[in-house]
């Protein structure tokens, strides 16, 4: 979801400032959608302007321009009403750099992998306390009042918790497979396997070797047998 049709959606409650929304994003659908880059915010608030789905409220132009107060309008309305009635996506599966690095570091840079983890284990442990700690301070089902805000902010930190944990989970996994992967004398890599080179490059080849003396001779057998099969056309053609 593109937070295009989020802003939408948050100003169908009511008109609000660009930093208003901003923050109230992040407090209905929780960290993760945090605004980061304030700049890029703007764009997609002047975007959704220029493509009629908002409009400016108080139109002075003296009033600068984060002081705008924005509202949406029929069309905005039609457009978040088509992204609602529109069938879900699938499943999206996230590309992760880490991941990336780790399947690109090859044989000489698996200390380096690991460090990588590492740091990625530590930051999803630090949030995944933060996010809880949010989600545990957020007020229960068993109140005589129930503010619907709040249940719903709690679903979306328990799905960010739930991702943070599973994380971790595969953090462990990938130590252990590069830890065992540290200690392997006869693992082929993929560049050594595509260039023969290095011991294990040359293990393999043996071993290649071995299975094809066994099903038909030794190698130099099998190539002065080549070479007589490709002499025989001359020989009978004399």
């Amino acid at each position: 979801m593109s937070s295009k049709h989020a802003l939408l959606g948050l100003l169908l409650d009511r008109p609000a400032y660009p930093y208003q929304l901003a923050d109230r994003m992040q407090q209905r659908l929780g960290p993760s959608w945090k605004v980061a880059d304030s700049g890029t915010f703007y764009k997609a608030v002047k975007r959704l302007e220029r493509d009629g789905l908002i409009e400016r409220v108080n139109k002075d132009p003296e009033v600068e321009e984060e002081r705008h107060v924005f509202a949406i309008t029929e069309r905005g309305i039609e457009e978040f009403e088509r992204w609602f009635a529109s069938a879900s996506d699938g499943v999206s599966m996230p590309r992760r750099p880490l991941l990336a690095k780790i399947t690109l570091a090859g044989p000489h840079r698996l200390a380096q992998a690991m460090e990588r983890i590492d740091e990625y284990e530590c930051g999803c442990a630090e949030r995944l306390t933060a996010i809880e700690g949010m989600r545990d301070a957020l007020p229960g089902a068993d109140r005589e009042f129930l503010r619907v805000d709040d249940l719903l902010l709690r679903l979306n930190l328990s799905a960010d918790i739930y991702t943070l944990e599973v994380e971790l989970r595969w953090a462990q996994e990938a130590r252990e497979l590069l830890a065992w992967l540290a200690v392997q004398e006869h693992a082929v890599w993929p560049s050594q396997a595509g260039s023969g080179s290095g011991p294990a490059g040359a293990n393999a080849r043996t071993r290649l070797f071995t299975r094809i003396a066994g099903a038909t001779g030794e190698p130099g057998e099998r190539s002065n047998t080549a070479r007589e099969r490709a002499r025989a056309p001359k020989r009978l053609a004399g």
